[in-house]
C-alpha cells in the first residue's frame, strides 16, 4: 500500500502529491506549514499537542494573507482521518511508529509575484521518523554553532509565521556547521541576545533557574511550552525574558527542544565544553519523556488520542 495525503477534503496518493516547478510555493517560498508528532502507546495513536499546533498553523495562513482558512478543528479532524489512514492496523503503510504529521497551506498557481488565487490547497502529510529516544532516555548532547548572523528580524517576519522562505538563511549557516563538525546553528537576535535554532527553541538554566527568550522574537515552540510547564510542575523557577549572550555564555546548562528532540541536551557551544546532560535538562526529559509515553499526570493535557 501507498500512503495517502489528505489534501482539500479527500485523499490522493503519495505519488500524486506533486506540483509544477513555477508554482508559488516553490517559486516563492510562500508554503506555510506545522509539523507534530504522534506515539502510539498500547497500540493507540496519540498526537502532542495537537490543538496549540493546528492553532499556530491557521495563525501563520492568516499571517500570510490567505484567503477561505478551514477552522481548526476542520483541520483537526483532518488530521485525525489521514493518521488513521496511513497508521492504523497491520496493513496500514506506516504500520510502524511513531510518526510525523506534516500540515501545509501552499499556493499552488503563480502570476508573477503574486499568487493565481489567495485561497491555498492545504495538505495533511504522514511519515514515520525514528524518536524512540523522545520516550526513553536522553539523547547524547549535541554541539552547537553560533551563527555569523543575526536571525531575522521580527520587523521584518513576524515569529508566528512558519513560512518556507523565513527558514532558507538558517539553513545556509545550518549546512555550514554540519560541515564544520556542529550538529545545530544557534542565533542571535539584532541586539545580540539570544534567539533561537533553525527548527528549535533554546532554554537556559542558571542557578537552577529556566529562562526562555521572550516570544516577540521567537517561535512560540509548542514543545517549549510544554518543557516550560514541566519545570513548574518540579517547582523549577522559569522566567521569559530577554537572554543576554552573556547569559547564554555563563549558563550552567542549555538545551534545545523541538518536535523531534523534545529536550536536547547541549554539550558544545562553539568552542565550549558543558557538563552534559545537567541535573535540570536531565528532570525536564524525564518529564517530557513520561508525558510522550502516556505515563505521567501531564499526559492527559498534552496527548489527543487519534483512535477515533
Amino acid at each position: 500500500m501507498e500512503p495517502v495525503i489528505w489534501r482539500d477534503a479527500e485523499f490522493i496518493e503519495y505519488s500524486q502529491a506533486t506540483v509544477h516547478v513555477m508554482s508559488h510555493m516553490v517559486a516563492r517560498g510562500s508554503q506555510v506549514f506545522d509539523v507534530m508528532a504522534v506515539y502510539s502507546n498500547d497500540g493507540e495513536p496519540f498526537v502532542f499537542g495537537l490543538r496549540p499546533h493546528v492553532a499556530r498553523f491557521v495563525r501563520s495562513m492568516q499571517l500570510m494573507c490567505m484567503e477561505d482558512v478551514p477552522s481548526v478543528s476542520q483541520i483537526e479532524d483532518a488530521v485525525a482521518e489521514t493518521v488513521r489512514a496511513n497508521c492504523c492496523g497491520t496493513d496500514a503503510p506506516l504500520a510502524t511508529g511513531p510518526w510525523l504529521v506534516k500540515v501545509l497551506a501552499a499556493w499552488e498557481a503563480a502570476d508573477g509575484i503574486l499568487p493565481g488565487t489567495l485561497k491555498p490547497s492545504v495538505y495533511v502529510v504522514v511519515s514515520a521518523f525514528a524518536a524512540g529516544s523522545m520516550t526513553g532516555p536522553l539523547p547524547a548532547p549535541v554541539r552547537l554553532k553560533t551563527a555569523s548572523m543575526p536571525k531575522i528580524p521580527s520587523t521584518v517576519l513576524p515569529p508566528g509565521l512558519k513560512v518556507a522562505a523565513g527558514y532558507t538563511p538558517a539553513l545556509r549557516h545550518m549546512i555550514q556547521a554540519r560541515a564544520e563538525g556542529f550538529d545545530h546553528v544557534v542565533f542571535k537576535d539584532i541586539n545580540g541576545d539570544l534567539a533561537e535554532s533553525v527548527a528549535s527553541s533554546l532554554l537556559v538554566v542558571s542557578d537552577d533557574k529556566v529562562i526562555a527568550p521572550p516570544l516577540d522574537t521567537v517561535l512560540d515552540g509548542i514543545t517549549r511550552r510544554a518543557v516550560l510547564e514541566s519545570a513548574t510542575f518540579l517547582d523549577i523557577p522559569t522566567e521569559v525574558r530577554p537572554v543576554r549572550w552573556r547569559d547564554v555564555v555563563e549558563a550552567d546548562e542549555l538545551l534545545m527542544t523541538s518536535t523531534t528532540t523534545a529536550v536536547l541536551p547541549i554539550g558544545v557551544l562553539d568552542d565550549a565544553v558543558l557538563d552534559a546532560p545537567g541535573p535540570v535538562t536531565s528532570k525536564l526529559g524525564d518529564v517530557m519523556s513520561a508525558t510522550l509515553a502516556g505515563r505521567h499526570e501531564l499526559s492527559d493535557r498534552w496527548l489527543t488520542s487519534l483512535k477515533g
